[in-house]
């Protein structure tokens, strides 16, 4: 019994220093501008996605589409010298996300329903947001803020 609670102790205790040291990992990265830059391109693209669905500029998203597969490609490349295991995890989400956004793409050729265009762009938001889940939090964009250079952000008067 004593033997059986040892070893439920010492799994435990492995467990925690693997939770423990996931998060520095991500602390490390090699590239963290590079990073934040890409996850910033991606939220920047899918707030343009959900900006042409609204002004039913529907003929627009095939061509934000291409701009969200240019940030994803910014994204693999940015990590390109972590880990193998970090990529895999990373790529596969991020294959998610993209096939997410071409859905929304795709759709937009021929639905005209803002809802149904919003509902999907949702899922395809939830998508990114696994991705982000992977890098620590100070690396990801708030999507509330405009991007520099819109909105009188980050300009001199």
């Amino acid at each position: 019994m004593t033997s059986i609670r040892k070893t439920l102790a010492a799994l435990a205790s492995v467990g925690l220093l693997l939770t423990m040291t996931a998060p520095a990992f991500a602390q490390q990265l090699k590239a963290t501008e590079d990073v934040r830059t890409a996850l910033r391109l991606l939220v920047q693209v899918s707030n343009d996605f959900k900006r042409q669905i609204t002004n039913k500029n529907f003929a627009r998203v095939p061509h934000e589409y291409m701009e969200y597969t240019e940030a994803a490609d910014a994204l693999r490349s940015s990590i390109k010298d972590e880990p193998a295991d970090f990529k895999a995890k990373v790529e596969t989400r991020l294959k998610a996300a993209v096939a997410a956004y071409q859905k929304v793409s795709d759709m937009s050729g021929k639905e005209t329903d803002v809802d149904k265009l919003m509902a999907e762009h949702a899922k395809a938001v939830t998508a990114m947001n696994s991705v982000f889940d992977l890098f620590p939090a100070a690396l990801r964009p708030d999507p509330n803020l405009p991007p520099p250079g819109r909105g009188g952000r980050g300009r001199s008067n």
